[in-house]
């Protein structure tokens, strides 16, 4: 689940320069600890079902951790918890384990549509996701502002990264989808995740690297916003 909250701090995170394994920690761990509880209570006996509902609890309940620590509920989070609600509630009405197992992959859709979707109307979600992130750097935040205003590039490489992602996150679901009913659940159970892991880091480590190349054309922009601020 954290790969919702990677996917959407990826391009200003990847503007601090951090390891790409760094990143991608929170998703393996918030990933791993519900993989363990379906595991676990499967080899206890337990059914697919069961095992899959107590997975799907622990993950709800480190996302609603996170809201607390962070003590706000901003749009990916409300969504991811949306998700939740009703994956639980119509995989308890319907009693199918395939369909708990396909709610991961609506929420990614959804997510990927969102990112699509703010691509189109020239409000990419990475760089609403900036803003939100330099909130407490007034200078870099000032920085960042102008040059999105100022420079068509850097709206460019936004809206480009944005439609990339939804791209990459809606794909990613549909192949999922068809994979949870035509493979075993415990397969899946494993599966899934490896898809998910690997698409998120491809995608990071192409964000990244597209960063990098802005960044060797940062020099005009840089001296073209100091001499206005002269």
């Amino acid at each position: 689940m954290a790969e919702h909250t990677t996917v959407v701090n990826a391009p200003q995170a990847a503007e601090t320069r951090p390891n790409l394994l760094r990143m991608l920690a929170p998703t393996v761990r918030d990933i791993a600890v519900p993989l363990v509880a379906y595991y676990a209570l499967h080899a206890a006996g337990y059914s697919d079902f069961v095992a899959l509902f107590a997975g799907g609890l622990v993950s709800g309940a480190m996302v609603i951790v996170e809201v607390v620590r962070a003590r706000r509920v901003d749009f990916m989070s409300a969504l991811i918890l949306a998700g939740f609600a009703f994956g639980i509630v119509s995989s308890l009405i319907s009693g199918d384990a395939r369909m708990m197992m396909a709610r991961d992959s609506l929420i990614t859709a959804v997510i990927g549509v969102a990112f699509g979707g703010s691509a189109l109307i020239g409000k990419p979600l990475t760089y609403m996701a900036a803003r939100k992130a330099f909130s407490g750097n007034p200078q870099k935040l000032a920085e960042m502002e102008y040059k999105f205003a100022n420079f068509p590039m850097v709206r460019k490489f936004h809206n480009r990264i944005a439609a990339m992602w939804g791209v990459a996150l809606i794909s990613e679901s549909v192949l999922r989808v068809v994979l949870v009913y035509r493979l075993p659940i415990h397969t899946m159970a494993w599966l899934s995740s490896v898809l998910m892991i690997s698409v998120t880091a491809a995608m990071m480590a192409i964000t990244i690297r597209m960063v990098k190349r802005v960044k060797r054309s940062e020099p005009a922009m840089e001296a073209g916003y100091a001499s206005v601020h002269e």
